[in-house]
């Protein structure tokens, strides 16, 4: 079974010319444990190092956790700064890589998978610090979704990531990361009383009940479906019409854009997951491809409705998250076409 995101990530110099002439970052021996250095210079594989990489991303935001859960701030800026540096010296492992297998490695896929939570868990903390530490949890935000971002192009090709340009007509091809540096919004709401992912408890409950991965895409799917109903009742302007209450009527626009992000970029982690360690059978995952590229290609049209709205109310917020959704979204159908076999664009 082929996967979603085979990415493209190469190994450097432990010292790279490009860090020498930018004298940005610090040497790559000075953001590493020994241990970790031993195992970079001893294992000098292309995919033994994004492996140690993946690890190396996981300790450095297990720790930063740690640092606002003590109030530990400089200590947490400093860190910051040192995950922004390791992502660039992870970045520049796509310079020289030409195996396709190394190219399309289960290793790569996994430290894909990882940046999508590390970049949620990150912008999540930078609500929890004061105001003059936002920016370094920004600059961060960037680096790590500029890398993220490398690994996509290298299955989704150059119209993911380049210019934007006008979409055919009936495609629904809308985003793009230019808009945006990172491809995450980093002007989101504060954090509210609702979940994270703004879903809601039953809906929660639900993906409890189903670990099975063909009923979590279906649950996913309902979530995305029903906050773009909701969207779409709201600009209509039509009448809550169902005798039990609206679950989602204390939900903003902003929150239902999110939920739906949320649940698309779940369902690509979850068929993801589940292939790179084959804990569902190629018909399972098969089936779920199905069912996500249906429902994308009647998704993707309804979006670009609402980025209308987010101009005519002036919401930069709801704009943003309308880019970010729109990104996901083409990435979903994209690679689920890919995962189905169709080639590589």
């Amino acid at each position: 079974m082929t996967l979603l995101f085979p990415a493209l990530m190469l190994m450097v110099p432990l010292v790279s010319p490009l860090h020498l002439t930018q004298d940005a970052d610090p040497p790559l021996t000075d953001l590493l444990t020994e241990r970790e250095l031993r195992e970079y210079q001893r294992k000098p594989q292309y995919r033994d190092r994004i492996d140690l990489f993946r690890e190396v991303f996981d300790r450095r935001v297990d720790l930063l956790q740690r640092y606002i859960q003590r109030d530990q701030l400089d200590e947490m800026a400093d860190l910051l700064q040192k995950i922004s540096a390791l992502s660039h010296y992870a970045g520049e492992q796509s310079s020289n890589a030409k195996n396709d297998k190394d190219l399309r490695s289960s290793e790569v896929k996994k430290l894909e998978i990882r940046l999508r939570k590390l970049i949620e868990t990150i912008n999540d903390l930078r609500t929890t610090v004061p105001f003059e530490y936002v920016e370094g949890f920004e600059n961060t935000l960037r680096t790590l979704g500029q890398l993220r971002k490398t690994l996509l192009r290298q299955l989704l090709g150059e119209a993911l990531v380049g210019n934007r340009t006008a979409p055919a007509k009936g495609t629904g091809y809308l985003a793009s990361f230019s808009f945006h540096p990172g491809g995450f919004s980093l002007a989101a709401p504060p954090a509210r009383l609702q979940s994270r992912d703004r879903f809601t408890e039953e809906e929660y409950g639900k993906l409890q009940l189903h670990q099975e991965l063909e009923k979590r895409v279906e649950v996913f799917l309902e979530i995305a479906e029903a906050r773009l109903e909701e969207i779409q009742r709201r600009m209509k302007g039509g009448e809550w019409e169902e005798e039990k209450e609206n679950p989602l009527e204390f939900y903003t626009y902003w929150d239902m854009v999110h939920a739906y992000r949320r649940a698309i970029d779940g369902i690509l982690i979850n068929i993801d997951e589940k292939a790179i360690y084959k804990t569902a059978s190629e018909k399972d995952i098969r089936k779920s491809l199905e069912k996500l590229n249906k429902m994308i290609q009647v998704f993707i049209p309804q979006l670009e409705p609402i980025k209308q709205l987010a101009i005519d109310r002036k919401d930069e917020s709801l704009y943003r998250e309308l880019e970010e959704a729109q990104e996901i979204s083409v990435v979903a159908q994209k690679g689920s076409l890919y995962g189905l076999g169709a080639p590589a664009q």
